[in-house]
């Protein structure tokens, strides 16, 4: 029965409804438990939804079928509820007549049906790794200068020289103003001019061919097209906003004094710390404190991004298969990939940079935000009880690091070898990834399949 705090001190159970306390008197309004609390025979303890209530969950220990009661009963929300095994039916004698149906036994619910077999897909979404081609070509091509580039337009054209020195004697000349004096507002060799909407072209190219990949090869499951766009479209918009109001609230609590304790003192703390994160990745630290840096700033707070649509739908709906939290997963990194080579193309590439950096942004960096976001996808899916027992915003941190950890730590490694210039480790840990994420789909589709069988059986 659920459990009543009173002011006056008092704690008692008490049945759903009106109740007075033992001690005081005083009238307390009693509701109806929302959670079940079933036991596993491994000896964990699921806090179950009741609107999960007759069905199957999986033990997010040792991924075993789990059968939820088909409602509530004595003890639901506290203790353990021991699961009785579903009685078979007897075996009637020979030349007897049509036995009475069993009315003590509790109503089966519909297994899940077992995976369609994928056939070729089984070995075709392995051809997502050849986005990986660009960025492996790019690490073994001549470095980009645009400075050098610039230089030498300098040297070659004494009008440009005189135009360039005007600014400088200028003093409040802006790289827009620089821009604005070159030759098709560009330096030589630059594949896009500075002011140009091109690539976004790119991006939408981009977004349809991946999308147009997962259609084809990557099985659906429950999931439709509508939402694979649905959420691509919101970890590229509502998603990236999001992100960009962590990254300035962390920017600006530096100098805000913490007083006292309470909630509202540990948010300011976490965010203080996330910018301390970010100072550590972007500045001129070393490798570990960098990679620690980019770990619990770039890391911790783009993987979660890109997972939210996942965790909303757990937490609210959970209706969706293995395959299904896998495209939605592609779908929110596809997204999230596009935007950002949207703003690394506006800001730093056009107007500088040869075509090549495009194919690397809008094909290699897709396709890796698309692997680490899927693979936080499928442990969420195994996970999705533990998610959905969540009560308190502490018992957040645990399921958060058991889901995005690895994907954390990889992003990490990745960026930090680039910004240290160390492209071997990059290609490696690229690698890493695409590896991680289809070894941990093999696993979940057997897992799967276990499930359905061990449910069947």
């Amino acid at each position: 029965m659920p459990e009543v705090s009173c002011p006056c001190g008092q704690r008692f159970e008490a049945p759903p409804g009106e109740t007075a306390c033992p001690g005081c008197g005083a009238l307390h309004a009693v509701t109806a438990p929302d959670r079940l609390q079933v036991g596993c025979a491994c000896g964990a303890k699921l806090n179950v939804p009741l609107r999960l209530a007759g069905t199957l969950v999986t033990c997010p220990k040792c991924a075993q079928a789990v059968q939820v009661p088909s409602s509530p009963v004595p003890g639901a929300g506290g203790g353990s509820i021991d699961l009785k095994p579903i009685p078979e039916p007897a075996t009637p004698d020979v030349g007897a007549g049509p036995s009475a149906p069993r009315t003590d036994a509790p109503p089966r619910t519909a297994p899940p049906p077992p995976p369609a077999p994928e056939g070729w897909r089984k070995f075709g979404r392995w051809a997502l790794a050849a986005a990986l081609l660009p960025l492996i070509f790019s690490s073994f091509s001549k470095e980009d200068e645009p400075m050098k580039r610039l230089e030498k337009m300098i040297q070659e054209d004494p009008g440009l020289a005189q135009k360039i020195k005007h600014l400088k004697d200028h003093g409040d000349s802006s790289e827009d103003d620089l821009f604005a004096v070159l030759p098709d507002h560009r330096i030589e060799g630059a594949h896009l001019p500075r002011s140009t909407m091109i690539h976004w072209v790119y991006a939408l190219v981009s977004a349809a061919a991946f999308w147009g990949f997962i259609l084809l090869v990557y099985p659906m499951g429950n999931s439709t097209s509508k939402q694979l766009w649905s959420v691509g479209v919101f970890t590229g918009t509502i998603g990236i906003f999001l992100l960009l109001a962590l990254q300035w609230a962390a920017t600006f609590s530096r100098g805000v004094g913490i007083r006292g304790g309470g909630k509202l003192a540990i948010l300011i703390l976490l965010i203080q710390l996330i910018g301390f994160s970010y100072s550590a990745a972007l500045g001129d630290t070393g490798f570990i404190l960098s990679m620690l840096g980019f770990t619990f700033g770039v890391g911790l707070c783009e993987e979660l991004c890109k997972t939210l649509p996942l965790f909303w739908h757990f937490r609210s709906k959970a209706t969706l298969d293995l395959r299904g939290a896998v495209v939605w997963g592609l779908a929110s990194g596809i997204g999230f990939g596009v935007s950002e080579g949207i703003t690394y193309s506006s800001d730093s590439y056009n107007g500088i940079t040869t075509g090549g950096i495009y194919v690397v942004r809008f094909v290699s960096c897709v396709a890796l935000h698309a692997v680490w976001s899927a693979a936080s996808s499928i442990l969420l899916w195994r996970r999705q009880t533990e998610v959905q027992g969540v009560e308190t915003w502490f018992q957040w941190f645990a399921p958060l690091f058991k889901i995005l950890g690895v994907s954390m730590v990889l992003h990490a490694l990745y960026d930090t070898a680039l910004k240290k210039e160390v492209e071997p480790v990059a290609i490696v840990t690229a690698i890493a990834s695409f590896a991680w994420f289809f070894w941990l789909y093999e696993r979940a589709r057997k897992e799967e399949a276990a499930l359905a069988r061990g449910a069947v059986a």
